[in-house]
C-alpha cells in the first residue's frame, strides 16, 4: 500500500519561505525605544525611600539601514535625577554627539534620589535624525517616601 500526499511539496516550500529570511529594514534611521516611560519603584503605589538611589535603564536602537546620528540626550527635571549615556561598553558625554549603526543599541541610565517625601517628574529627550521621531520624549515618575522608622 502506498501513501500519497500531494500536500507534501506544499507544506516543504511553505516552511522554506518561513526560514531565516533578511527583514527588509527601511532605508531611513528609525529611532526605537523599549519605553515611552521610565518610573522609579512606582509599582503598587510605592516610591523609592528619601535617601536611597534608584535605577532604570532605557534602551534606544537603529531599525534603518542609514546610520542615526544622535545630536544629544537631554534630562529636564530636578536634581533628583540623573542620567549616563552608554555605548558599546563606553560612556558617552549626554550633550555630545554620537552614531549608532543599523541594528545597534545605546543605553540610557537614569538614577532617582529623593530628597523628600513627594511626588517627582521630569523628561528625557533624545534629538536626531530619525525619520520616525526626530526628537523623542521619555517621561519620568519618580516617588520619594519616607523610610520606615527602625
Amino acid at each position: 500500500m502506498r501513501l500519497h500526499t500531494p500536500w507534501l511539496p506544499i507544506l516543504f516550500f511553505s516552511l522554506a519561505a518561513c526560514g531565516d529570511s533578511a527583514e527588509e529594514l527601511p532605508k531611513a534611521p528609525q529611532l526605537i525605544s523599549d519605553r515611552d516611560e521610565m518610573g522609579f519603584d512606582t509599582e503598587h503605589n510605592s516610591g523609592t525611600y528619601v535617601g536611597t538611589t534608584g535605577f532604570n535603564s532605557l534602551q534606544v536602537s537603529n531599525q534603518g539601514q542609514d546610520t542615526l546620528e544622535v545630536s544629544n540626550v537631554t534630562l529636564s527635571g530636578p536634581s533628583v535625577f540623573t542620567m549616563k549615556v552608554s555605548q558599546d561598553g563606553t560612556d558617552r558625554s549626554p550633550g555630545d554627539a554620537f552614531q549608532v549603526a543599523s541594528k545597534k543599541r545605546f543605553f540610557v541610565q537614569v538614577s532617582f534620589r529623593p530628597a523628600e517625601a513627594k511626588n517627582y517628574q521630569g523628561t528625557l529627550t533624545i534629538r536626531s535624525n530619525a525619520a520616525n521621531a526626530a526628537e523623542k520624549v521619555i517621561i519620568l515618575n519618580g516617588k520619594g517616601i519616607q523610610p520606615p522608622n527602625q
